[in-house]
């Protein structure tokens, strides 16, 4: 009895089994028509998904030839016409003062092509091209404006660079900085000093942050000052020496009472 009452349960576990798997059949038939559905759709709408299959492929293509074989080509193309002008304007390493030169080398002459002129030759339309060559041209281009006076154009083709990973940025930043200071707008000086300083390049990073000081002492924030010729000393304290720091550090400190 005890065994026929066992086999009872287990007759009634397997017609609940049978439930159960009736139930999952169900189940799987309602996935079979949703999955059948996605295929009608698909199968109405093929000729679509290959065409935009067909087209992300094709950007893609696209996309490697410009970056790894047009770009690089421009770049040379670009480095190599300015190559005159840069031989003219920097001598020994240092930009000339000559207004003359500083001119020839940005709007060219019969001899050689101005770094301007190389800058938009090579801003096809709809593409940024060369775009290392345009960041060193602008500048090269930029400081030659500065030497000669015209700041505000020198501001103009700064404001202009975008960021790369690349020192000539941050000392981009500093320089905008400085032309602003110049203007007399403290606040956007701060705030290109600050981006400079960011950067936390050893050449740019100490200059920055002492004309940073620098500012501070003019406006009598001696506490401010104090800081920043402080992070010279604790982060670059090669430069700090080589820079002659230590006379502003110290001024700072007693005016601070720190």
């Amino acid at each position: 009895m005890a065994n026929t009452e066992k086999l009872g349960d287990l007759k009634d576990t397997g017609v609940a089994g049978n439930a159960k798997h009736n139930a999952h059949s169900d189940k799987l038939g309602d996935t079979n028509g949703e999955k059948g559905k996605l295929a009608r759709f698909y199968s109405e709408n093929e000729r679509v998904f290959n065409g935009i299959g067909i087209g992300i492929l094709i950007v893609a293509i696209l996309a490697v030839v410009y970056f790894k074989v047009l770009a690089p080509k421009w770049n040379g193309q670009a480095a190599e016409a300015a190559q005159p002008a840069i031989a003219s304007a920097v001598q020994n390493g240092t930009l000339s003062t000559d207004t003359a030169t500083l001119k020839a080398a940005l709007d060219g002459n019969k001899d050689m092509e101005g770094f301007l002129s190389v800058i938009e030759s090579y801003d096809h339309p709809g593409l940024k091209t060369a775009r290392a060559a345009k960041f060193s041209l602008k500048y090269y281009a930029a400081l030659c404006y500065m030497n000669m006076g015209q700041n505000d154009d020198a501001l103009d083709l700064l404001l202009q660079m975008k960021k790369r990973d690349d020192y000539l940025w941050y000392e981009s930043q500093m320089l905008i900085g400085d032309l602003y200071d110049d203007k007399g707008e403290v606040d956007n000086a701060k705030k290109y000093y600050e981006k400079a300083i960011k950067g936390e390049t050893d050449f740019v990073a100490p200059i920055a942050l002492w004309k940073m000081g620098m500012l501070c002492e003019r406006e009598g924030n001696w506490s401010a000052a104090y800081d920043n010729y402080n992070t010279i000393k604790e982060n670059y304290y090669e430069r700090y020496q080589g820079m002659g720091v230590a006379k502003y550090y110290e001024r700072a400190k007693i005016k601070a009472g720190k």
